[in-house]
């Protein structure tokens, strides 16, 4: 109500309201879809025909006018889906009618089950659970109502007995026609459609909109394209070896297989049960049914777990786990031909989600892209006491990126991300206490394995006899800041060490020169600055220097930028201070050895 009387709205309610409305837009959305199936669907069918169709009129149209292309590329894929069907029912016929031929062999397979049965086995004890299941149903009064469709009365008409056949027909019949219709008009006016698409949903951003449009476009035929290749090559694998096990019609089972493989998850079973029943069928033992099987199911594991991850794994772009929702979604709303139409519907949310500000919660939900970032990970990966799984992930970051970025990157920013949680009072004592000590042991467990990312750096290395001391300046986060910071000093060949706030550092070496670096994660105030400086000041071979891990000055690319902020505070990641840290020391180290050679 405040928000229709124009006073000010409370962040939270704001909030609540805009998650009702997004709900309420979507129920109706679902209600929409679902109760406008009969015109949806043979519309979404025809856009999914008119992708892949696209690209063979784009290229005839640089031969003939583009009316003309359009028609020839139509009539083609008409002839083509024609032939096919007309062969797929051909087939279909002949097996039908060989069906009757195999009586024999069907009949003595029942003999054997039902020998199997009088035997005592197995079958006999499920046969009798099965026979108390149904007296038990029977007591309750349920009846099993039958399957057999209703015979034509025999008094009917012929007319009753052409319509009986004809009028299941003319509702797909219908529908063929609607798509066809509806793929010819959208691949005629292709171009002004999509500069209507492109003026609806973006027209602000014109570059932006076309470049999703484009995107989808690629990404469905992509998808489609590759599907086609994988189903045919499965139906010549399927249809060669059932030829090499004397399956009759093999060149049927092969086609159907590969045409049900567009049906996700379930097309692939249907493929290989069908050859299976006929094989039952046709063999007279009971050898040749199970190769039957295992070889079909053998070739859409190598298929589907092998060589369609490696293709299509940087194709899709869509989790697992969304393909299946999504097939379970459109099969739910618009049945089988939703089950086809999941993937490729997918996909386009996806590439909306990408290129659409207000829908990017569709790419994390859908895409196969990490929803957090590495540092992100590492920092709820420690907050939970996972230091295994942090590990993994900053190693990584580093085997990808480099020492340096990979660093920084991972342990480097996750330090800042904790620091702003813990200066606003978003973290427990646990919680710090629990990164503090996961940081400690993920560097243990990179400072175990080899660097083999790391390049030799023409840099200048310091001298054996100068020392570096990292300790924290505020909090236990600084304090981990502090053991980073040492670490990638070690990395670059220096002689430096970590210590806690108050502590000094463990076997510290004599050296003719220390250098000294506060650390913080975040910016201290100047008294902090003044008080730890005045704090760790030491005699006249140490040096005090306020390192401070910035990104903002920093930058993210490349490593190692950073800013001086007066002559002892270094700002910039983790890269930069290592850098300036080791000018100072090789500096400061240089010309000690010019005075000592002078005197």
């Amino acid at each position: 109500m405040k928000l229709l009387r124009g006073s000010p709205v409370d962040p939270l309610e704001a909030r609540l309201l805009r998650t009702i409305a997004f709900a309420v837009v979507g129920v109706v959305a679902v209600a929409a879809l679902y109760f406008g199936r009969d015109v949806l669907l043979p519309t979404a069918v025809a856009i999914l025909l008119a992708f892949i169709l696209s690209p063979a009129i784009t290229w005839l149209r640089r031969l003939v006018p583009y009316s003309l292309s359009v028609a020839a590329v139509v009539v083609v894929a008409l002839a083509i889906f024609g032939l096919l069907a007309v062969l797929v029912m051909t087939q279909l016929a002949d097996a039908a009618g060989n069906l009757t031929g195999y009586q024999t062999n069907l009949q003595q397979k029942v003999k054997d089950l039902h020998a199997l049965a009088d035997s005592g086995g197995p079958l006999t004890r499920f046969a009798s659970m099965v026979a108390s299941l149904a007296s038990d149903f029977a007591r309750d009064g349920t009846k099993i109502e039958s399957l057999v469709p209703a015979a034509v009365p025999a008094g009917a008409s012929s007319y009753a007995t052409v319509a009986s056949f004809a009028v299941p027909l003319l509702r797909p019949l219908l529908t063929i026609g609607i798509v066809l219709i509806i793929v010819i008009f959208i691949l005629l006016d292709r171009d002004h459609i999509s500069d209507q698409v492109v003026r609806l949903f973006g027209g602000s951003n014109v570059h932006a909109t076309s470049e999703a449009l484009e995107d989808a476009a690629g990404r469905v035929a992509r998808v489609l394209l590759l599907q086609v290749l994988m189903n045919l090559g499965f139906s010549v694998a399927v249809g060669g070896g059932l030829f090499l096990l004397d399956m009759p019609n093999p060149i049927l089972w092969g086609l159907l297989a590969g045409a049900l493989r567009f049906v996700p998850y379930v097309g692939a079973v249907l493929g290989a049960v069908l050859p299976t029943l006929i094989a039952f069928a046709v063999s007279p033992g009971w050898v040749q049914p199970f190769l039957v099987l295992g070889f079909i199911v053998a070739c859409d594991i190598v298929l589907g777990h092998f060589l369609e991850p490696l293709i299509f794994g940087e194709s899709t772009g869509v989790t697992p786990l969304a393909l299946i929702l999504s097939a379970l979604f459109w099969s739910s709303l618009w049945g089988p031909i939703g089950l086809i139409l999941s993937t490729p519907i997918t996909i386009c949310l996806l590439v909306l989600g990408r290129h659409v500000p207000n829908l990017g919660f569709l790419q994390v939900l859908l895409g196969d892209e990490p929803a957090l970032k590495p540092y992100q990970q590492i920092y709820r990966r420690l907050m939970r006491k996972a230091v295994p799984e942090a590990s993994a992930v900053a190693q990584a970051e580093i085997d990808e990126k480099g020492r340096e970025l990979g660093l920084d990157d991972s342990l480097g920013r996750m330090l800042v991300l904790a620091e702003q949680d813990r200066a606003s009072d978003r973290l427990s004592p646990e919680q710090i206490d629990a990164i503090v000590e996961g940081t400690d042991l993920v560097l243990d467990f990179l400072d175990d394995r080899p660097d083999e990312s790391a390049t030799p750096t023409p840099a200048p290395r310091p001298a054996p006899r100068a020392f570096i001391r990292c300790i924290g300046g505020r909090s236990q986060i600084d304090d981990a800041a502090a053991a980073v910071l040492a670490f990638a000093l070690r990395q670059d060949g220096m002689d430096a060490a970590s210590a806690k706030r108050g502590e000094s550092t463990a076997a510290e070496p004599e050296a003719a020169f220390t250098l000294t670096l506060i650390c913080y994660a975040s910016h201290p105030s100047e008294a902090v600055r003044r008080y730890t400086s005045r704090k760790l000041r030491g005699g006249a071979s140490a040096s005090v220097r306020h390192a401070i891990v910035d990104y903002d000055a920093a930058g993210p690319h490349p490593p190692g930028n950073a800013l001086r902020e007066g002559p002892d505070i270094f700002v910039g990641d983790v890269a930069a201070i290592c850098r300036l840290a080791a000018q100072v020391v090789s500096a400061v180290s240089t010309l000690d050895q010019e005075l000592a050679a002078q005197g």
